[in-house]
């Protein structure tokens, strides 16, 4: 890993699993049905559009690609705010406050570490 000391080495792998864990859980909420066809739809795309950011932020860490971590971190921060705020306001395209629920959990729990990780590499990184 180009010389990276071993905490960096095991924060790369750490950030990796996590969020290769975070694009699963939302590509299983690919086949999500909503009342609303057209919101359906929507849901879908952006779910696998995230899941498929998600992979490539894997890639990145494990890859230590440097000049990603900070957008790996607005990423998280970015999907972190979106959960909190589907769940006090009215989702767009459902209008309703959207519950919490096992994947919603995961997920804040995941993109809490994930920011966490991700700020921490790109400090340790300079």
């Amino acid at each position: 890993m180009n010389g990276t000391t071993v905490k960096q080495s095991m924060l790369q792998w750490a950030g990796m699993l996590l969020s290769t864990l975070w694009a699963g859980v939302h590509l299983d909420l690919v086949d999500a049905k909503l009342p609303n066809p057209t919101a359906t739809l929507i849901y879908r795309v952006f779910f696998g559009f995230v899941a498929s950011l998600a992979i490539v932020a894997a890639v990145a860490l494990i890859q230590g690609i440097k000049k990603l971590y900070l957008p790996i971190t607005i990423f998280y921060v970015i999907d972190f705010a979106l959960l909190l705020e589907t769940r006090t306001a009215p989702a767009l395209f459902v209008g309703k406050v959207l519950p919490f629920n096992p994947y919603v959990d995961i997920s804040l729990i995941i993109d809490a570490i994930m920011i966490v990780l991700s700020l921490a590499l790109w400090k340790i990184s300079k």
